[in-house]
């Protein structure tokens, strides 16, 4: 993703004065968060949890960055409940109205229950491991400098840099928006660690370091 939505590490962006301090601190935010857990927790058609960053990347731009943060979240999960089934389009655009029942066989909303149980899981995208790690603990890799269309979990600001492999989390599913005839199936995982220079130049601290976690297929051997 090369548009707006990727603002990491790009001068005169800051975060809005309404979205500092505390999360969660107006009622309908946290009446969002809580209809998007609860769906998590059902992993409901249309709403799967690696799908909910592609669709706020979906966002056209000039509505994206003056939306709330949570906000965003909202505008994507209607998107994907109409996906999904459960709502349709005049349901949203008239609350008031008529609301039809969703076609979904034996479908049941999550209780409280549900989502205390998914919140306590350890929930993640891992698999068994099918294939050995092409990568080890302190090997030095270079950040592939590809810029697709659709959503990928590899920032901008570290594509065609080197950095160390700090981590590796053992084979998880890939996120990444692929045609299926690219798609390479699940990959191994690592934490990948930077230079603050190495991504930000002269003007940042020698000191700090960065880690990112990225695929297999995001990296390759540094020469």
């Amino acid at each position: 993703m090369n548009t707006i939505h990727d603002l990491g590490g790009m001068d005169g962006f800051t975060i809005p004065e309404r979205d500092q301090g505390p999360v969660l601190k107006e009622e309908w935010e946290r009446q969002v968060w809580g209809v998007t857990v609860a769906l998590w927790a059902k992993a409901i058609p249309g709403y799967e949890e690696g799908n909910t960053r592609a669709d706020i990347e979906r966002i056209p731009p000039e509505l994206y960055v003056n939306m709330p943060y949570y906000a965003r979240w909202l505008h994507a999960g209607e998107v994907a409940l109409v996906r999904g089934g459960l709502v349709t389009e005049e349901e949203l655009e008239n609350p008031d109205g008529r609301l039809s029942m969703p076609n979904l066989p034996n479908f049941v909303p999550a209780r409280p229950a549900d989502v205390t149980a998914f919140l306590a899981s350890d929930y993640s995208f891992q698999v068994a491991a099918t294939t050995e790690p092409r990568f080890r603990i302190g090997d030095e890799v270079v950040v592939w400098n590809e810029h697709p269309i659709g959503h990928t979990r590899v920032p901008r600001y570290t594509r065609g840099h080197r950095g160390v492999i700090h981590k590796h989390h053992g084979e998880h599913g890939l996120i990444d928006e692929l045609p299926e005839s690219e798609d390479p199936g699940p990959q191994h995982l690592y934490t990948v660690t930077f230079t603050g220079p190495e991504l930000w130049g002269r003007r940042s601290n020698a000191n700090d370091r960065i880690s990112v976690e990225l695929w297999e297929l995001h990296l390759e051997p540094a020469s």
